[in-house]
């Protein structure tokens, strides 16, 4: 499906996880979480809609929050890359210890997607304001109401939250992820709306940054579930400079697909036009590389097809 461009103008709204959006109550907003309808396309699509197309050179992180969670639960082995759920806070806790709910007055049941872009966060959920305002205050930070929610500050260097009862959006660096739709966001990147429209229907997805000068114009990969709803496979979508680089970057991966390698037997294809698409699936496994998000973490694939090296 291509992603409808939409018509605006709207109110003015994460460096992936290495090692490791919902309609709010103002008209015009529309986050990742979207209606359970699913209207206004994939959970994927909204999420591109709610970051700033100024961050189209850093990496992005999108995950089905509700789908990760079950997923975890229910195979933890083959799961566990996906065990922070793409939220900061538990990634977090998962190292120091504690309780996120004590902290930040909200925790993962909450949560029903996130989006990450550098140590910059959007989730969207069911947030108990009144819970989140005790937490925050109890850390020392002061609130301020605004249009979509309410905003919480405290000094250079901490932090600006902003919260509503559907959607909490902290910003950690200068990329401005907030509670309203940014006037121009990546949905409106023509490199990223093909990388979306090739992944699909998605629960989970990592970008590693557009660029400019390179074969590889914006890499992204992407899980989807099979018909069983626990067995997944996840794809990589590479758009190309042109004709001739995407036949270099179907070279580079067909050396990973060779017998013996990791991805022995995955099928890489070229697609069509000037600038082409190459893609490569291969199916999830519990073997080390095979487990979705993997590339987040050992960047074996980015590191072929971005930095060269691999």
């Amino acid at each position: 499906m291509r992603i409808p461009r939409r018509s605006r103008p709207l109110p003015a709204l994460p460096a992936l996880l290495l090692a490791s959006v919902l309609s709010v109550g103002t008209a015009g907003c529309s986050l990742p979480g979207g209606s359970d309808d699913g209207g206004d396309g994939t959970g994927l699509e909204r999420a591109l809609d709610a970051v700033p197309a100024s961050a189209a050179d850093q990496g992005m992180m999108y995950r089905d929050v509700r789908t990760a969670r079950r997923l975890v639960a229910k195979d933890p082995k083959l799961y566990r890359g996906l065990d922070g759920f793409g939220i900061l806070e538990v990634v977090q806790h998962g190292y120091t210890g504690g309780s996120v709910r004590a902290d930040w007055g909200f925790d993962a049941k909450d949560v029903k997607t996130s989006v990450t872009v550098g140590n910059s966060s959007l989730l969207t959920g069911e947030f108990d304001t009144d819970s989140v305002g005790r937490a925050m205050k109890k850390q020392g930070y002061r609130a301020t109401r605004t249009e979509h929610g309410t905003r919480y500050e405290k000094g250079s260097g901490d932090g600006t939250f902003e919260v509503s009862d559907t959607a909490r959006a902290a910003k950690r660096s200068d990329i401005a992820l907030g509670l309203a739709t940014p006037d121009t966001s990546l949905r409106d990147d023509e490199a990223y709306t093909a990388v979306a429209d090739c992944l699909g229907d998605v629960y989970e997805a990592s970008f590693y940054a557009k660029r400019e000068d390179a074969d590889v114009v914006l890499l992204a990969i992407g899980g989807r579930l099979g018909k069983d709803g626990t067995s997944s496979s996840e794809t990589l979508c590479a758009r190309t400079a042109s004709r001739k680089a995407a036949d270099a970057t179907a070279a580079r991966l067909r050396e990973k697909t060779a017998p013996g390698q990791r991805y022995a037997g995955s099928k890489v294809t070229v697609g069509e036009g000037d600038t082409p698409m190459v893609t490569m699936t291969w199916k999830n496994s519990t073997e080390s590389g095979l487990r979705p998000s993997d590339n987040d973490r050992t960047s074996e694939l980015p590191r072929v097809l971005v930095w060269g090296r691999g």
